[in-house]
């Protein structure tokens, strides 16, 4: 089996893909497959390939029917040119020469073509634009709220927050906010990532030399860009609104090799 190879920034991406698996829906009065699949964006045949049912059959008043979860893509096509080699093009794209003849079932003496197609691992633009461009799916608050509270008194990305931790499948901190605060670095680092992710709002990424990633979500606006290197205090953006509790404030998370971590325990300054 061909095995992928993703950056730690796209391992931080997909470790947030699990708040949209599948969902149920329930059968309202009048709803038909063709208008519930046109809800969800999705076809009537993925619709009834999931839920083992025909597209002749009729809907009843109450029916449970699953919504096919998304696809985050795990890898994406890269069409050689000129001048390349199967060193460069693993060298591009952060992985070893080995890696790339085991993820296209090719031998080391095999030789590339002009034009030939490749797998490669997907970028973190690729994944994070199946993520926003995913059709919006009624969801629960994901966040399980542990009532453990935080020292108020770290450096955070806002002012004097209040902490309360959530676990679960988000494992970080929530942190209170007044209205449009500015959302700053703990730590200086590299921006991995800065935009839209569904579900999150803006979100922005910061590498650490350490090698912690600092994840800073739920804000309205950005001010940085994939590439910058900021400093400790650095504006990141402005936070915005939680789309479950309609409270000014933001989920900060913290991981370390592809696991989160207690965000009061991660270097600061």
């Amino acid at each position: 089996m061909n095995r992928i190879f993703l950056s730690a920034t796209a391992l931080m991406l997909l470790a947030l893909a699990p708040l949209f698996s599948d969902t149920s829906h329930v059968v309202a009065k009048g709803e038909t497959l063709y208008s519930i699949s046109k809800k969800y964006s999705i076809t009537v045949n993925e619709l009834c390939s999931e839920n083992n049912i025909s597209q002749s059959q009729v809907l009843k008043v109450g029916q449970k029917l699953t919504i096919p979860s998304q696809v985050v893509p795990d890898s994406e096509d890269y069409v050689v040119v000129k001048g390349d080699t199967f060193y460069g093009v693993a060298r591009r794209h952060n992985m070893t020469v080995e890696e790339l003849l085991d993820l296209n079932g090719l031998k080391s003496s095999s030789t590339l073509k002009v034009g030939q197609v490749l797998k490669v691992p997907a970028s973190t633009t690729t994944i994070a634009n199946a993520m926003i461009n995913t059709p919006p799916i009624e969801i629960s608050d994901p966040r399980n709220y542990t009532g453990k509270k935080g020292d108020s008194s770290l450096l955070w990305p806002v002012k004097n927050p209040e902490v309360v931790y959530v676990s679960g499948k988000i494992s970080g901190v929530q942190l209170s906010a007044k209205k449009n605060e500015a959302v700053c670095a703990i730590q200086a680092g590299t921006v991995m990532f800065s935009g839209l992710y569904r579900g999150f709002g803006k979100v922005v990424f910061v590498q650490s030399q350490s090698g912690h990633m600092y994840v800073y979500t739920g804000l309205s606006e950005t001010s940085v860009s994939k590439g910058d290197y900021i400093a400790t205090g650095k504006q990141l953006g402005i936070v915005g609104m939680d789309s479950f509790t309609g409270k000014d404030q933001l989920t900060f998370m913290v991981f370390k090799d592809g696991k989160p971590m207690d965000p009061a325990k991660a270097p600061r300054g």
